[in-house]
């Protein structure tokens, strides 16, 4: 889930500097081999599926809807296409005829492979020299193979139970040519921008860089954006090493999913996150900070007493000329967007986010109400990035009416300052807050808030 809060405040950020984006996640539904996996002839789907006694679609399907179960609760914004392997075998195969057709490709009695000897940029991504890479430490290497570290393009197999028919024989896709595949049909042989973990640096889309370039000639990405990994007592977390925290281990232990949003965006997506649930209660601490500032701007007075309530603000996203100057910002902080614009500097963007809150809270402390409205709108405009208020209100409802109780002792509180009875005033003050609320005077009256 780091890496898709890393790609979706990419897209935030994109969209709020004005860029118009289009987007797509793949949906890798045809197993997912790595090349040592695909020497062993396992599958990891079709692997779970045999085990669970399902069938590799229901598997696929099971964990899709999981995948979007949790970016929903993370409030990642979808991309604009899911583009799902399974229903662009059509293009894996036709592409894999084209690198064949110019040499880049050919058939050895198990599949097709890729020929790296042909792509002489080989490692340009991840720095690996073909000639140093030690490609049979795991398993053995296939005998009809040119070179160890040519990658299967196709794998001819009728035992597999995902078929396909191709001009070699039925079989399935080799996991690199299916990214390529769905890249280039849905958008283009050139792409700006690619994401992903660092473990994906190699070989994966350095795979993916060979067999596009030498399919098309033309750059397959222009930016790549690797982040690194979460960490669990310094070692990678991941479930092949015996530790898998999920979205639902969050929620088991009474964590907001956001809180873990937010410990994401404190840290720049090239630095490892060693993750603890001492950290993650810093940020949970947050979440409640912010919660309790939401409820200071719902819309609760009545209007016997007078109060005007601060807006809350639409989003909104317009499209600018960049570089960005103070007044093209529109109301959002110029150090929030320099440093976004600064390779997606999050850490910095995260602490003018709560410099704005802790302004915020003082202007209303201070019922300065103009100064309020105008933070109220940066902070919305900032969220629009950071992605925690409008989920927020949606799940806690913290916009919320304040109790008949609380407004009829505020009421009575008014009675008695107008009679002069200050002691039973402050008596009425003193009931309010221990109910969990507390009331301010202001010049247009009284302002009731939770605290």
């Amino acid at each position: 889930m780091r890496r898709f809060l890393n790609s979706d405040f990419l897209r935030r950020t994109l969209l709020l500097l004005g860029y118009k984006i289009h987007d797509a996640t793949n949906i890798t539904d045809v197993g997912h081999l790595t090349q040592d996996e695909i020497d062993e002839g396992e599958d990891k789907l079709e692997k779970e599926a045999k085990a669970l006694q399902k069938t590799p679609q229901a598997i696929a399907k099971q964990q899709t809807d999981l995948f979007f179960q949790d970016i929903d609760a993370l409030n990642i914004q979808h991309t604009d296409q899911y583009p799902r392997a399974s229903e662009h075998v059509a293009s894996m195969i036709a592409l894999t005829e084209k690198l064949i057709a110019n040499k880049h490709a050919y058939v050895a009695a198990s599949g097709v492979y890729f020929d790296i000897s042909t792509f002489p940029d080989y490692g340009k991504l991840s720095g690996n020299d073909i000639k140093n890479i030690d490609a049979g430490h795991r398993v053995e290497i296939r005998s009809e193979k040119k070179h160890p570290q040519d990658f299967a393009l196709w794998m001819i197999d009728d035992t597999h139970v995902q078929l396909w028919d191709s001009p070699w024989g039925k079989g399935y896709p080799g996991w690199h040519i299916e990214c390529s595949a769905m890249s280039m049909e849905e958008l283009g042989e050139t792409i700006d921008i690619h994401t992903g973990g660092e473990d994906n640096r190699f070989p994966h889309h350095e795979n993916e860089i060979a067999q596009s370039e030498s399919a098309t000639g033309k750059p397959f990405v222009n930016i790549w954006m690797h982040n690194r990994h979460l960490m669990l007592s310094g070692k990678k977390m991941a479930k092949r090493e015996g530790e898998s925290i999920t979205i639902d281990t969050l929620k088991e232990k009474n964590y907001s999913p956001l809180a873990f949003r937010l410990l994401v965006f404190a840290h720049h997506y090239r630095s490892p996150i060693n993750f603890s649930w001492e950290l993650l209660d810093e940020f949970q601490g947050h979440m409640e900070g912010i919660k309790k500032l939401l409820s200071r701007l719902s819309p609760h007075a009545s209007a016997s007493l007078s109060v005007n309530p601060l807006p809350l603000p639409e989003q909104e996203r317009g499209t600018r000329s960049l570089p960005l100057t103070k007044g093209e910002l529109e109301g959002v902080s110029i150090e929030f967007a320099h440093a976004l614009q600064d390779d997606l500097n999050t850490p910095k963007a995260f602490a003018v986010f709560l410099q704005t809150i802790k302004a915020l809270n003082k202007a209303l402390d201070m019922n300065d109400a103009e100064l309020a409205k105008r933070l109220s709108s940066e902070l919305w405009a900032l969220d629009s990035v950071v992605g925690v208020l409008d989920k927020l209100i949606a799940e806690h409802k913290v916009i919320s009416a304040i109790p008949k109780e609380i407004m009829d002792m505020a009421q009575d509180r008014e009675e008695a300052k107008k009679e002069k009875r200050y002691d039973d005033a402050d008596k009425l003050r003193n009931k309010i807050q221990s109910r969990g609320y507390t009331i301010s005077d202001t010049p247009e009256g009284p302002r009731i808030v939770r605290i």
